[in-house]
């Protein structure tokens, strides 16, 4: 009995021991990973070093590779990473090189102030004219004023639902759903640093024995 006893206790005891240690452990992962608004604070320090950068331009997948890593050395592994960068235009898109053009940085300055001026743009430019267009609107002194008429203006919505009706133009009035500056990077990590958390809370809870807990 004395020995049965003893074995329940140790196992007890062990058992205990790495509840204890685990809990410690996911308690230093919470310690170790930054917080919302310092992963917000290295987003837009990260931007203001690249060269010729201003808030509203366009940003590009080696951008963003290189920001996930500077996050993950930071102490935050950013969940669904490849996902994240794949909302984010190639470095060799269309898009991405004429914005960066000085002409292009000029354009994409001004439009930057209107909504979702980027996606209508983007399907702008997949249409079968649409680099020519492209060239056009940021060569040009007034190119802008098109997309403010698309995002703003009644008949710019109309002209959207027409677009809509071409084979290239579907859903053109919609959202991509895709990342273009660095505050819609943000946006896009804000869930996800939500969902490290949990899970990081959820394995600390567990360890214990608890039920899940929340910040």
């Amino acid at each position: 009995m004395n020995h049965t006893l003893r074995t329940i206790g140790l196992v007890c005891g062990v058992s205990l021991g790495i509840a204890l240690w685990s809990a410690a452990a996911t308690a230093a992962e919470k310690r170790k990973m930054p917080s919302l608004d310092q992963v917000e604070a290295t987003v837009e320090e990260f931007f203001a070093r690249e060269p010729d950068f201003k808030p509203g331009d366009i940003i590009s997948r080696s951008q963003v590779w290189r920001l996930l890593e500077q996050l993950q050395r930071d102490g935050w592994k950013v969940p669904h990473d490849e996902d994240l960068v794949n909302l984010t235009l190639d470095d060799s898109d269309m898009l991405v090189r004429e914005l960066r053009t000085r002409d292009g940085r000029k354009f994409a300055r001004q439009i930057a102030r209107y909504p979702y001026a980027y996606d209508r743009l983007d399907r702008l430019v997949r249409m079968p004219t649409g680099k020519s267009i492209l060239k056009r609107l940021v060569r040009g002194p007034d190119g802008y004023k098109l997309l403010m008429y698309m995002t703003t203006a009644p008949g710019g919505k109309e002209m959207g639902q027409m677009l809509s009706g071409t084979p290239t133009g579907k859903d053109f009035n919609k959202p991509t759903g895709r990342i273009y500056t660095s505050s819609g990077l943000i946006q896009a990590l804000r869930p996800r640093y939500e969902e490290s958390w949990k899970a990081v809370s959820s394995r600390e809870a567990r360890a214990l024995g608890l039920r899940d807990s929340h910040p």
